[in-house]
């Protein structure tokens, strides 16, 4: 099943925005501050104002990695418990087989498809949520048992366990992904970042002079400063920015075994 997957980072030209806003107010404030008197502020207070910035930055993001390496791994665990019941259940007659298998499709291409784009916002998926309960019906139902009269195998004289312990499996990986998909990154922490940018902007401009020299100064700060927001805008928002793409994961899937 095509997807056409275009990602969407509508918010990325506007952390832009937000970051040339705060440099122009910062170099406004620093020429008012320099025109009511001569300052003595130390050029090296930089290095440490810099080093600050970058550090609290740093610990930001390798969380929100952290965070998105965890939602990765949510999703391959659901993708792999898929696989799992459709091996699982190829022990059933052949209309029951069928009949799983279909309800196991069933609920991957509403994973593949609506929960792909309702997760941009945060959000679960009710399609998502009926297609894993009519499976979940089927497998507890006495259509997913085994009958009397079938030679008895390994894999025969398991089912029942594993079909139980894999559909349990799926619901938490489920609730998982839905969870941490929906984590979005705290505007404390953005606003720390903002007033950490401005005081570092602000300093740079103070120590600074000549014309020259400010317009090197502004260029390596727009240049630099808003990318650590960018990946971290990126990292905690996978699905709507591309970094994830949960269709193809699934539709990989579909393709080699259901």
């Amino acid at each position: 099943m095509p997807h056409s997957f275009i990602p969407d980072l509508p918010r990325i030209p506007l952390i832009y925005a937000i970051f040339l806003a705060i440099t122009v107010t910062a170099l406004g404030a620093a020429r008012v501050i320099r025109s009511r008197g001569r300052l003595e502020i130390s050029s090296s207070m930089l290095s440490p104002m810099g080093s600050l910035y970058s550090l609290t930055t740093a610990f930001l993001l390798s969380n929100v990695i952290f965070g998105y390496s965890n939602l990765r791994t949510a999703v391959t665990q659901e993708v792999v418990t898929i696989n799992k019941l459709g091996a699982v259940v190829a022990v059933l007659p052949p209309d029951a087989r069928l009949e799983a298998r279909r309800l196991l499709f069933d609920y991957a291409q509403s994973i593949s498809g609506d929960e792909s784009q309702s997760m941009r916002q945060g959000k679960r998926s009710d399609l998502t949520q009926l297609a894993l309960g009519r499976l979940l019906d089927f497998l507890g139902s006495e259509d997913a048992e085994l009958p009397p009269n079938l030679p008895r195998t390994p894999e025969s004289n398991s089912y029942l366990r594993k079909a139980s312990d894999f559909a349990f499996e799926l619901m938490d990986a489920r609730e998982r992904r839905l969870s941490l998909a929906g984590q979005a990154f705290p505007r404390g922490q953005w606003l720390a970042i903002g007033v950490m940018y401005a005081a570092l902007a602000l300093l740079a401009y103070l120590v600074q002079g000549g014309r020259w020299t400010v317009t090197w100064v502004s260029v390596i700060l727009m240049l630099s400063a808003p990318v650590p927001c960018v990946l971290l805008h990126i990292y905690s928002h996978p699905f709507s920015s591309g970094l994830l793409n949960i269709a193809s994961v699934v539709d990989a899937v579909l393709e080699r075994s259901l």
